[in-house]
Parts: structure tokens; C-alpha cells; sequence
């Protein structure tokens, strides 16, 4: 990345600080994210029965799994729940931020009661009756779904960082001249739940949800797809912003709950991207602009992703305080 390509974005990082201060002291918003965080890459862990085969005690615990490059967010998580473990496996490009003991497992139950979406509640209210089944807690109630308007509040992108990514895909002519563009944002999702429900109290569907975040982007429909796994092929929902609308949209969205994670760097690399329109890469400039802005769409490309090798986390000062 040049230097004038890498200063532009740490300039967007420091207004985006800037201009989002204030919104993001809301604890609120905290919960929400964390409830979108968790109900794509957590888990909420109850124990069955109080001891173990031994006689342990066993306690419940929630876990959000991070690829490795994010660790930065993870330890901040850590920080403002002000206790929590970060496991690193050997060998492993991810790390867990795991909550164990029991008074931050109550605050941060707190904080999502309510602002949860998927069938992943069923593990909440578990962890609900695990709480109020003790004398030491305040009793919780088992709210329902959230069914708010996504615009609202901050749950979508806690659940982009677990399943969303930001794509840019181009092809050349002889000239090494872009002549066709792709740019959209994607989610996934399993299909269905892991815990078949006995009762009718809760659904093991996944696509009321990514139904949702469809009508919210003004997306045509919801993709079945086929998510390979290491060990097996998961079935999977896909949402993709496959129109400029529904990426105007999400930019619009993003810009007022954003990102906290790597991704917030893909995605101003990606809002770039998008601002650069077919006639200023294909045929109406001059033949020296679109070479210039060809170069630019490469190196901006080369600069997100897999492919990223520098980070810049001070958008991180801007995350939510509790």
C-alpha cells in the first residue's frame, strides 16, 4: 500500500473516532454488538448437571472465537469486561476469549438478554435458568427475540465480524486495463442449529434471520450454499449485497455502528472501491486516468484480506464503554 493510499485511510480511522465518540459510550449498543458477536462465532456453554463423574463443580462459560490477526479486539473485549481469559491453541490461527467466572458471566448475560436474533437464545435461557437457579444472583428474565429494525442498533455488526467479509473481484483486458468490476459485501450462515428443540418454544432455522438482515439490505433473496469445513461440508444460508443500493446501504449503516475488528479496515479499503465507477475505470476518462485508477483498484485490492500485512488499530479507541 502507498503511503498517500495507507495515510487517506488512517485519516478515515481518526474522523471515524472522532465523528462516533459519543455514540459509542452507550453501553447499550455494547450489548447488542456483543449479542450479534456471540451468536456468530460464540458459545454459550451450560453444564447439564451441577458436578461432574468426580464430583467438580462445573460452571457455565461463554467462549468468541477470533482469527488470530484480530487478538488486538479480543483483548480489548477482555479489557472492558474487565476479566476474561484469551486462549491461544497451539498451532492455531485463532484465539478464544473465554468468560468464566461468574460475576462478569452475569453482567455480560445481562447486557445480551434481549438483543439476541437466532436460535442461539435457546443457550442463553439455559444460562438464565443456570443463574436464577442459585440464591447468590438477582433473578433474570428469559426475554424473547429481538425483533427491533437492524438499523437500530449495533447487533449487525457484531454478527458481520463473525460471518461477513468484504469482496473485490476484477478482471483485465490485453492492456492490463480493468474492464469488469465486482464488489459486494457476503454473510453465511449455518442452516440450522446445533440443539433440535422438543418444544415449540424455539426454532433450529437460521433463515428468519438472514431473512431479516435481506429485507434490511434490500437484497433480492437469500443463497443456499455449501460451506467447506476441514473435517466435513456444512449447509449454509448466504446474504450477498449483490446492487449498489444494498451496498449504500450497509456503508450507510456501518459508518454509524461500525466494525471494530480487522474487517473495519477491509471495509474502508472496500468503500474505496466502491467509489470508483465504471466510467472512471472502463472508457469516459482519458486512457491515462483509467490507467492511474486501474493501478488504484489493484493496489487497493492487494490491500485487504488475506492479503493485509499492516493494521492500524487505533479505531479501537472508539469502541463501546460499559
Amino acid at each position: 500500500m502507498t503511503d498517500s493510499l495507507k495515510n487517506s485511510i488512517d485519516k478515515k480511522i481518526i474522523n471515524n473516532i472522532s465523528d462516533n465518540t459519543e455514540l459509542n459510550t452507550n453501553h447499550n449498543q455494547l450489548g447488542y454488538y456483543l449479542a450479534g458477536l456471540i451468536e456468530g462465532d460464540g458459545s454459550i456453554i451450560v453444564p447439564y448437571t451441577i458436578r461432574n463423574k468426580n464430583g467438580k463443580l462445573l460452571y457455565p462459560k461463554i467462549k468468541i472465537t477470533f482469527v488470530g490477526k484480530d487478538a488486538p479486539l479480543a483483548n480489548k473485549l477482555k479489557n472492558v469486561l474487565k476479566n476474561g481469559t484469551i486462549e491461544s491453541p497451539k498451532n492455531k490461527d485463532y484465539v478464544n476469549l473465554l468468560i468464566q467466572d461468574t460475576k462478569t458471566l452475569y453482567v455480560l448475560t445481562k447486557l445480551i438478554n434481549g438483543k439476541m436474533r437466532t436460535p442461539k437464545i435457546e443457550a442463553l435461557h439455559r444460562l438464565v435458568d443456570w443463574f436464577n437457579n442459585r440464591s447468590d444472583f438477582e433473578n433474570l428474565p428469559k426475554l424473547n427475540i429481538d425483533k427491533s429494525s437492524l438499523g437500530s442498533n449495533a447487533w449487525l455488526s457484531g454478527f458481520l465480524e463473525a460471518d461477513g467479509n468484504f469482496y473485490n473481484g476484477f478482471t483485465l483486458n490485453s492492456d492490463n486495463i480493468v474492464d469488469s468490476v465486482k464488489s459486494y459485501m457476503r454473510v453465511s450462515q449455518r442452516k440450522t442449529y446445533h440443539k433440535e428443540s422438543n418444544t415449540n418454544e424455539y426454532t433450529d432455522s437460521y433463515l428468519f434471520v438472514m431473512e431479516t438482515i435481506t429485507d434490511f439490505l434490500s437484497v433480492s433473496n437469500v443463497r443456499e450454499i455449501s460451506r467447506v469445513k476441514p473435517n466435513y461440508t456444512e449447509q449454509a444460508y448466504e446474504v450477498k449485497t449483490n446492487k449498489k443500493e444494498s451496498s449504500q446501504i450497509l456503508i450507510n449503516y456501518l459508518e454509524k455502528f461500525p466494525l471494530f475488528s480487522s474487517k473495519y479496515l477491509d471495509f474502508l479499503v472496500w468503500v474505496e472501491i466502491q467509489a470508483l465507477s465504471k466510467s472512471e475505470l472502463t472508457g469516459k476518462s482519458n486512457k491515462s486516468q483509467i490507467m492511474k485508477n486501474s493501478n488504484l483498484l489493484i493496489e487497493l485490492k492487494n490491500s485487504m484480506n488475506s492479503k493485509r500485512t499492516k493494521f492500524n488499530w487505533d479505531h479501537l479507541n472508539n469502541f463501546y464503554k460499559y
